[in-house]
């Protein structure tokens, strides 16, 4: 209840003992008076607890205002606080992932398997006896035997493959060491049982055969010679290694085709179980 409805009851009490004083005279009047100014001075006291009750009221307003705002500002400024930890993170994230990169960059080296040489593939393949053989290995054998002074011409002699096995040290016996046939070789009679004759002469080959052989080809009625490559783009001059005794040796010629001799024309034969690559 406010001062003015305190004022407004007072007046009614008043009223109320006014016409109470009536009744009762005048010396419960002056009682009423006295009791008058009672209210009176009450009413005063509420007024004046009143006024530091709205005084105090205003000042927690602002004062609670303040406090806000401070609040604010001390949040706004205990924020950019925060931001060395959020830095140290990222540079914890960065040394995990440089240590991360560290670990895969040395596990390749861990499991980095053997590399094999160049020249271990670029090396002709090892065949068997008998077996599928490459033009690489091919020539590699012949050329052991080629230019070599201590292999001289004999239908009997025998000089050893790169395995040291001995073959014979003639013209067929220098083709099937080549070929890596089985020992001692095989004569012009029979190379033609392993061999097809080419329904063309372009499609020798290096590894392939030119040769007189067949049934009456026997002792020196045949010759074999092991083809190397064409001398030109027309296909008429090539180079073969053979032994002919003539010179002494296993060596190189160059001929021209067709090529023919005494004993008849020459045919170009491939080994059945040569293949190309190296």
């Amino acid at each position: 209840m406010n001062f003015f409805h305190r004022l407004g009851a007072a007046r009614y009490v008043l009223a109320a003992l006014a016409v109470a004083l009536v009744a009762l005279g005048g010396t419960a009047l002056a009682g009423v008076v006295k009791s008058d100014d009672s209210p009176r001075t009450e009413a005063a006291a509420d007024i004046a607890a009143a006024r530091p009750s709205d005084t105090p009221t205003t000042a927690t307003t602002p004062t609670a205002t303040p406090t806000a705002v401070e609040t604010a500002t001390a949040t706004k400024r205990s924020a950019p606080r925060a931001k060395p930890t959020a830095t140290t993170h990222k540079r914890s994230v960065t040394a995990t992932k440089e240590t991360v990169t560290k670990k895969e960059r040395s596990a390749p080296a861990e499991k980095r398997p053997a590399v094999k040489s160049q020249r271990a593939v670029a090396a002709p393949k090892k065949s068997v006896t008998d077996g599928t053989i490459t033009r690489a290995e091919v020539l590699a054998r012949a050329r052991t035997w080629l230019t070599d002074p201590s292999i001289s011409y004999d239908m009997s002699g025998r000089a050893d493959d790169p395995n040291g096995v001995p073959y014979r040290s003639d013209c067929s016996g220098y083709a099937s060491m080549a070929l890596h046939l089985d020992a001692p070789g095989r004569s012009t009679i029979d190379l033609p049982d392993v061999t097809h004759v080419l329904s063309d002469k372009d499609d020798l080959k290096p590894g392939d055969l030119l040769g007189i052989m067949g049934p009456s080809t026997g002792g020196a009625g045949g010759h074999v010679m092991i083809f190397v490559k064409w001398n030109d783009d027309s296909h008429s001059s090539f180079t073969v290694w053979e032994h002919s005794g003539n010179p002494d040796r296993p060596h190189q010629s160059v001929h021209e085709w067709p090529i023919q001799d005494s004993r008849g024309a020459y045919l170009p034969y491939r080994y059945d179980k040569i293949v190309d690559g190296s």
